[in-house]
């Protein structure tokens, strides 16, 4: 080897090195399912102002919505019931849901679903919940023209548990 090489080739040797760790790195880092980006982050960023709207419309048709979520068994899921109602309390049965639904410990995990409608007043789906704890849920509602959008938590605990 010729005299001074050492110098070039041991800085060549430690770059190496820390491209081979950051890749390693970024593996490990992919590979955990409790590490989530929300998804279309930028998209929704740039159309703040259209997400700001749909606040305002929510709050001018001031529906409610309120999700119960089921005792979850791991071989089956959970049942989540749904109600939806007007302004004035009553009822609205022709309306489609879908929601997305996320384990917040593995976010990373999206659930996506249509709730399909449950006798007058509610709607229902068959969530697949393997996970004790709180879950979001995030609907896109339809009804007609209209748009109503609501986020909500809920609470999965095991069947059989009290």
């Amino acid at each position: 080897m010729k005299k001074g090489l050492g110098w070039p080739i041991s800085m060549a040797a430690i770059l190496v090195m820390v491209v081979a760790l950051n890749i390693w790195v970024a593996v490990i880092a992919n590979d955990d399912p409790s590490f989530s980006i929300e998804p279309n982050y930028y998209q929704k960023a740039v159309a703040w102002d259209s997400s700001m709207a749909q606040a305002r419309h929510n709050a001018a048709l001031n529906w409610s919505l309120t999700p119960t979520l089921g005792a979850f068994a791991t071989d089956r899921g959970a049942t989540l019931r749904v109600r939806l109602t007007d302004s004035t309390g009553a009822a609205i049965h022709d309306a489609r849901i879908h929601v997305a639904a996320l384990y917040n410990a593995r976010a990373n995990a999206v659930y996506t679903a249509t709730l399909d409608p449950d006798g007058p007043d509610a709607y229902v789906v068959m969530l697949p919940v393997h996970h004790a704890g709180e879950w979001e849920l995030r609907f896109d509602v339809t009804r007609g023209p209209d748009r109503f959008t609501a986020t909500a938590r809920v609470e999965a605990i095991p069947a059989g548990r009290p």
